[in-house]
Protein backbone atom coordinates (compact mmCIF):
# COMPACT_ATOMS: atom_id res chain seq x y z
CA UNK A 1 0.00 0.00 0.00
CA UNK A 2 0.96 3.46 -0.42
CA UNK A 3 -0.45 7.01 -0.25
CA UNK A 4 -1.55 9.40 2.42
CA UNK A 5 -2.40 7.07 5.35
CA UNK A 6 -1.54 4.15 3.17
CA UNK A 7 -4.90 4.68 1.63
CA UNK A 8 -4.76 3.09 -1.84
CA UNK A 9 -3.06 -0.22 -2.95
CA UNK A 10 0.27 -0.08 -5.06
CA UNK A 11 0.50 -1.59 -8.75
CA UNK A 12 2.42 -4.81 -9.04
CA UNK A 13 6.23 -4.25 -9.80
CA UNK A 14 5.09 0.18 -10.88
CA UNK A 15 3.54 -1.58 -14.15
CA UNK A 16 7.63 -2.37 -14.48
CA UNK A 17 7.67 0.93 -16.97
CA UNK A 18 5.38 -0.55 -19.56
CA UNK A 19 2.21 0.72 -18.32
CA UNK A 20 0.38 3.06 -16.27
CA UNK A 21 -0.88 2.42 -12.69
CA UNK A 22 -4.99 3.47 -12.45
CA UNK A 23 -7.51 3.73 -9.84
CA UNK A 24 -10.23 1.01 -10.60
CA UNK A 25 -12.97 3.27 -11.41
CA UNK A 26 -11.27 5.09 -14.35
CA UNK A 27 -10.66 1.95 -15.59
CA UNK A 28 -12.49 1.60 -19.33
CA UNK A 29 -15.64 -0.85 -19.48
CA UNK A 30 -18.71 -1.18 -21.78
CA UNK A 31 -17.99 -1.55 -25.43
CA UNK A 32 -14.20 -1.05 -24.63
CA UNK A 33 -11.98 -4.27 -23.84
CA UNK A 34 -12.75 -6.64 -22.08
CA UNK A 35 -15.78 -5.03 -22.15
CA UNK A 36 -19.54 -6.56 -21.68
CA UNK A 37 -19.06 -10.02 -23.30
CA UNK A 38 -22.32 -12.42 -22.97
CA UNK A 39 -20.52 -15.77 -23.13
CA UNK A 40 -23.93 -17.82 -23.42
CA UNK A 41 -24.96 -15.28 -26.78
CA UNK A 42 -20.94 -14.99 -27.55
CA UNK A 43 -21.00 -11.28 -28.25
CA UNK A 44 -20.00 -7.99 -27.11
CA UNK A 45 -22.22 -5.49 -25.90
CA UNK A 46 -22.31 -1.77 -27.43
CA UNK A 47 -22.22 0.89 -24.56
CA UNK A 48 -23.54 4.38 -25.17
CA UNK A 49 -21.57 6.78 -22.80
CA UNK A 50 -20.15 3.86 -20.17
CA UNK A 51 -16.30 4.57 -20.70
CA UNK A 52 -15.51 5.30 -17.04
CA UNK A 53 -17.41 4.26 -14.11
CA UNK A 54 -19.97 7.29 -13.09
CA UNK A 55 -22.27 8.49 -10.49
CA UNK A 56 -22.74 5.95 -7.45
CA UNK A 57 -20.77 2.86 -8.92
CA UNK A 58 -17.99 5.17 -9.10
CA UNK A 59 -17.50 5.53 -5.30
CA UNK A 60 -18.06 2.11 -3.91
CA UNK A 61 -16.32 0.58 -0.96
CA UNK A 62 -12.96 0.36 -3.22
CA UNK A 63 -13.27 4.22 -4.79
CA UNK A 64 -9.72 5.32 -5.46
CA UNK A 65 -8.35 2.44 -2.94
CA UNK A 66 -7.51 -0.37 -5.54
CA UNK A 67 -5.05 0.71 -8.76
CA UNK A 68 -4.26 -1.87 -11.29
CA UNK A 69 -1.69 -1.38 -14.29
CA UNK A 70 -3.43 -0.82 -17.82
CA UNK A 71 -0.67 -2.33 -19.91
CA UNK A 72 1.07 -0.68 -23.37
CA UNK A 73 1.11 -1.79 -26.78
CA UNK A 74 2.99 -4.93 -26.63
CA UNK A 75 3.20 -5.61 -23.15
CA UNK A 76 0.77 -7.67 -21.28
CA UNK A 77 1.15 -9.57 -17.78
CA UNK A 78 -0.50 -8.42 -14.50
CA UNK A 79 2.86 -5.98 -13.76
CA UNK A 80 2.90 -5.09 -17.70
CA UNK A 81 6.76 -7.30 -17.96
CA UNK A 82 6.41 -9.32 -20.69
CA UNK A 83 6.48 -8.61 -24.39
CA UNK A 84 4.57 -9.98 -26.66
CA UNK A 85 5.29 -12.55 -29.43
CA UNK A 86 3.80 -12.21 -32.82
CA UNK A 87 1.04 -14.91 -33.49
CA UNK A 88 0.46 -17.23 -36.79
CA UNK A 89 -0.88 -20.34 -38.39
CA UNK A 90 1.12 -23.61 -37.46
CA UNK A 91 2.85 -24.27 -40.67
CA UNK A 92 2.36 -28.18 -40.34
CA UNK A 93 -1.04 -27.66 -39.16
CA UNK A 94 -2.65 -24.77 -41.57
CA UNK A 95 -6.70 -25.55 -41.12
CA UNK A 96 -8.85 -26.67 -38.60
CA UNK A 97 -10.67 -28.49 -41.04
CA UNK A 98 -8.80 -29.53 -44.26
CA UNK A 99 -11.88 -31.50 -45.60
CA UNK A 100 -14.45 -28.51 -45.93
CA UNK A 101 -13.96 -25.06 -47.82
CA UNK A 102 -12.09 -22.20 -46.39
CA UNK A 103 -13.57 -20.35 -43.80
CA UNK A 104 -12.16 -16.97 -42.33
CA UNK A 105 -13.55 -15.30 -39.56
CA UNK A 106 -16.77 -13.14 -39.97
CA UNK A 107 -17.80 -10.66 -37.10
CA UNK A 108 -21.19 -8.90 -37.30
CA UNK A 109 -22.20 -5.91 -35.91
CA UNK A 110 -25.94 -5.09 -35.49
CA UNK A 111 -26.73 -1.57 -34.47
CA UNK A 112 -30.41 -0.69 -33.38
CA UNK A 113 -31.55 2.63 -33.96
CA UNK A 114 -32.77 4.27 -30.63
CA UNK A 115 -35.82 5.71 -31.99
CA UNK A 116 -37.91 8.73 -30.49
CA UNK A 117 -37.94 7.10 -27.29
CA UNK A 118 -34.43 5.74 -27.17
CA UNK A 119 -35.80 2.26 -26.91
CA UNK A 120 -35.89 0.91 -30.53
CA UNK A 121 -39.82 1.42 -30.77
CA UNK A 122 -41.15 3.29 -33.88
CA UNK A 123 -37.45 3.87 -35.10
CA UNK A 124 -36.65 3.81 -38.81
CA UNK A 125 -33.80 3.27 -41.26
CA UNK A 126 -33.49 7.57 -42.19
CA UNK A 127 -31.95 7.63 -38.14
CA UNK A 128 -28.42 6.40 -39.73
CA UNK A 129 -28.30 8.71 -42.70
CA UNK A 130 -26.07 12.06 -42.37
CA UNK A 131 -24.21 10.21 -39.38
CA UNK A 132 -20.73 9.33 -38.62
CA UNK A 133 -19.12 6.47 -36.72
CA UNK A 134 -15.69 4.66 -36.69
CA UNK A 135 -14.72 0.72 -35.78
CA UNK A 136 -11.56 0.31 -33.74
CA UNK A 137 -9.18 -2.90 -34.22
CA UNK A 138 -6.87 -4.27 -31.65
CA UNK A 139 -4.23 -6.62 -32.89
CA UNK A 140 -2.95 -9.55 -31.50
CA UNK A 141 -0.10 -7.74 -29.71
CA UNK A 142 -2.59 -5.60 -28.15
CA UNK A 143 -2.24 -2.21 -30.17
CA UNK A 144 -5.58 0.24 -30.72
CA UNK A 145 -6.32 1.00 -34.72
CA UNK A 146 -9.24 2.89 -34.96
CA UNK A 147 -10.53 4.16 -38.66
CA UNK A 148 -11.20 7.42 -40.58
CA UNK A 149 -14.62 8.45 -39.78
CA UNK A 150 -17.14 5.97 -41.64
CA UNK A 151 -20.39 8.57 -42.89
CA UNK A 152 -23.64 6.74 -43.35
CA UNK A 153 -24.41 8.79 -46.77
CA UNK A 154 -28.05 8.43 -48.65
CA UNK A 155 -27.32 6.97 -52.22
CA UNK A 156 -30.81 7.44 -53.50
CA UNK A 157 -31.96 4.35 -51.86
CA UNK A 158 -31.40 1.27 -49.34
CA UNK A 159 -29.16 -0.70 -51.48
CA UNK A 160 -26.73 2.10 -52.93
CA UNK A 161 -26.88 3.13 -49.46
CA UNK A 162 -25.40 -0.19 -48.75
CA UNK A 163 -23.27 -0.49 -51.75
CA UNK A 164 -21.25 3.10 -50.74
CA UNK A 165 -20.78 2.14 -47.24
CA UNK A 166 -19.56 -1.62 -47.63
CA UNK A 167 -16.98 -0.19 -49.77
CA UNK A 168 -16.33 3.17 -47.41
CA UNK A 169 -15.83 0.12 -44.52
CA UNK A 170 -13.09 -2.28 -46.52
CA UNK A 171 -11.08 0.69 -47.88
CA UNK A 172 -11.27 2.21 -44.14
CA UNK A 173 -10.10 -1.02 -42.30
CA UNK A 174 -7.48 -1.71 -45.10
CA UNK A 175 -6.13 1.71 -44.55
CA UNK A 176 -5.17 1.20 -40.90
CA UNK A 177 -1.25 1.97 -40.29
CA UNK A 178 1.21 -0.85 -40.62
CA UNK A 179 -0.94 -2.73 -42.68
CA UNK A 180 -2.16 -4.42 -39.35
CA UNK A 181 -5.66 -5.63 -41.76
CA UNK A 182 -4.19 -6.38 -45.24
CA UNK A 183 -7.40 -7.71 -46.73
CA UNK A 184 -10.97 -7.99 -45.35
CA UNK A 185 -14.49 -7.51 -47.27
CA UNK A 186 -17.72 -5.85 -45.54
CA UNK A 187 -21.55 -6.35 -45.84
CA UNK A 188 -24.23 -3.52 -44.83
CA UNK A 189 -27.40 -4.27 -44.36
CA UNK A 190 -30.30 -1.47 -43.60
CA UNK A 191 -33.45 -2.75 -42.70
CA UNK A 192 -36.27 -3.53 -40.14
CA UNK A 193 -36.48 -5.67 -37.15
CA UNK A 194 -39.72 -7.27 -35.10
CA UNK A 195 -39.70 -5.96 -31.54
CA UNK A 196 -41.52 -7.90 -28.53
CA UNK A 197 -42.54 -6.09 -25.78
CA UNK A 198 -44.48 -7.55 -22.46
CA UNK A 199 -45.49 -10.83 -22.11
CA UNK A 200 -48.53 -13.65 -22.17
CA UNK A 201 -51.69 -11.41 -22.89
CA UNK A 202 -49.95 -8.36 -22.75
CA UNK A 203 -47.34 -9.22 -25.22
CA UNK A 204 -46.71 -6.19 -27.84
CA UNK A 205 -44.83 -6.29 -31.44
CA UNK A 206 -43.09 -3.55 -32.94
CA UNK A 207 -40.67 -2.50 -35.45
CA UNK A 208 -37.18 -1.52 -35.11
CA UNK A 209 -34.45 -0.33 -37.43
CA UNK A 210 -31.53 -1.81 -37.69
CA UNK A 211 -27.75 -1.68 -39.47
CA UNK A 212 -26.16 -4.50 -39.86
CA UNK A 213 -22.19 -4.58 -40.87
CA UNK A 214 -20.40 -7.80 -41.65
CA UNK A 215 -17.09 -7.71 -41.54
CA UNK A 216 -14.80 -10.76 -42.89
CA UNK A 217 -11.10 -10.88 -42.51
CA UNK A 218 -9.82 -12.58 -45.17
CA UNK A 219 -5.86 -11.59 -45.18
CA UNK A 220 -2.69 -13.75 -44.05
CA UNK A 221 -2.06 -11.09 -41.76
CA UNK A 222 -5.37 -11.49 -40.08
CA UNK A 223 -5.60 -15.21 -40.58
CA UNK A 224 -7.26 -17.06 -37.30
CA UNK A 225 -9.87 -15.50 -34.58
CA UNK A 226 -9.19 -11.53 -34.52
CA UNK A 227 -10.56 -9.21 -31.23
CA UNK A 228 -14.41 -8.33 -32.13
CA UNK A 229 -14.30 -4.72 -33.88
CA UNK A 230 -15.28 -2.31 -31.40
CA UNK A 231 -17.84 0.69 -32.66
CA UNK A 232 -17.17 4.52 -31.59
CA UNK A 233 -21.12 5.63 -31.48
CA UNK A 234 -20.03 8.41 -28.89
CA UNK A 235 -20.35 11.87 -30.40
CA UNK A 236 -17.01 12.97 -30.36
CA UNK A 237 -16.65 16.62 -31.43
CA UNK A 238 -14.05 19.74 -31.93
CA UNK A 239 -10.36 18.43 -30.29
CA UNK A 240 -11.37 15.05 -30.12
CA UNK A 241 -10.18 11.54 -32.54
CA UNK A 242 -11.68 10.87 -34.64
CA UNK A 243 -14.33 13.90 -35.05
CA UNK A 244 -17.40 11.66 -35.37
CA UNK A 245 -21.28 12.90 -34.92
CA UNK A 246 -22.21 9.67 -32.89
CA UNK A 247 -25.05 7.04 -33.43
CA UNK A 248 -28.18 6.97 -31.27
CA UNK A 249 -28.60 3.48 -30.39
CA UNK A 250 -30.49 1.37 -28.27
CA UNK A 251 -27.04 -0.22 -26.34
CA UNK A 252 -26.64 -2.97 -23.86
CA UNK A 253 -26.57 -0.40 -21.40
CA UNK A 254 -30.19 0.24 -21.78
CA UNK A 255 -32.17 -2.02 -20.35
CA UNK A 256 -34.23 -3.11 -23.72
CA UNK A 257 -35.33 -6.01 -25.15
CA UNK A 258 -33.22 -5.46 -28.06
CA UNK A 259 -29.54 -4.33 -27.99
CA UNK A 260 -26.38 -3.49 -30.11
CA UNK A 261 -24.25 -5.57 -30.07
CA UNK A 262 -20.79 -7.29 -32.14
CA UNK A 263 -20.34 -11.02 -32.34
CA UNK A 264 -18.26 -13.96 -34.16
CA UNK A 265 -20.86 -14.64 -36.75
CA UNK A 266 -17.99 -17.43 -39.01
CA UNK A 267 -15.02 -19.10 -36.71
CA UNK A 268 -12.03 -19.28 -38.95
CA UNK A 269 -10.67 -22.10 -40.17
CA UNK A 270 -6.95 -21.37 -39.38
CA UNK A 271 -5.29 -21.39 -36.53
CA UNK A 272 -3.33 -18.60 -34.93
CA UNK A 273 -0.63 -19.81 -32.15
CA UNK A 274 2.29 -17.86 -30.06
CA UNK A 275 5.31 -17.99 -32.41
CA UNK A 276 3.06 -20.35 -34.72
CA UNK A 277 3.65 -23.65 -32.08
CA UNK A 278 7.01 -23.63 -33.58
CA UNK A 279 9.24 -22.05 -31.69
CA UNK A 280 8.85 -20.15 -28.05
CA UNK A 281 8.59 -16.51 -27.48
CA UNK A 282 11.60 -14.65 -25.42
CA UNK A 283 9.26 -12.06 -22.93
CA UNK A 284 12.34 -9.92 -22.84
CA UNK A 285 12.50 -8.68 -26.68
CA UNK A 286 9.15 -10.07 -27.91
CA UNK A 287 10.62 -12.17 -30.29
CA UNK A 288 10.26 -15.88 -31.41
CA UNK A 289 13.10 -18.16 -30.75
CA UNK A 290 12.12 -20.48 -33.62
CA UNK A 291 12.63 -24.26 -33.51
CA UNK A 292 15.22 -26.01 -35.77
CA UNK A 293 14.02 -25.81 -39.47
CA UNK A 294 12.15 -23.17 -38.97
CA UNK A 295 12.05 -19.23 -39.70
CA UNK A 296 10.10 -15.98 -39.58
CA UNK A 297 8.08 -13.66 -37.81
CA UNK A 298 5.58 -16.37 -35.86
CA UNK A 299 7.90 -19.12 -37.36
CA UNK A 300 5.62 -19.77 -40.26
CA UNK A 301 8.39 -20.49 -42.79
CA UNK A 302 9.70 -24.11 -43.15
CA UNK A 303 12.91 -24.00 -44.42
CA UNK A 304 14.06 -27.41 -43.94
CA UNK A 305 12.65 -31.01 -44.95
CA UNK A 306 14.44 -32.62 -42.25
Amino acid sequence: YTGKGCARSTCPNDCSGHGTCEYIEEIGHGGIVPGHYDATKGRLGIHKGSKKFEGSASEMWDHHKTMKCVCDKGFFEIDCSKRMCHTGNDILDKRLDTSDVLQTQKQNITLYAAGPTGNGSASVVSEFYGRSFALTFVSTLNESFTTIPLVVEFEGDEFGTEIALSTQIEKALESLPNKVIDDCTANVTLGYDSLQRGHGFGVQYDTIAFMQIEVAFVGEGVEGTQNLLQVEMNECNDGCMPKVDGLNLVSAGFGANVTSFVSEKMTADYNSYECGRRGKCDYDSGLCECFGGYVGEHCSVQSSLV
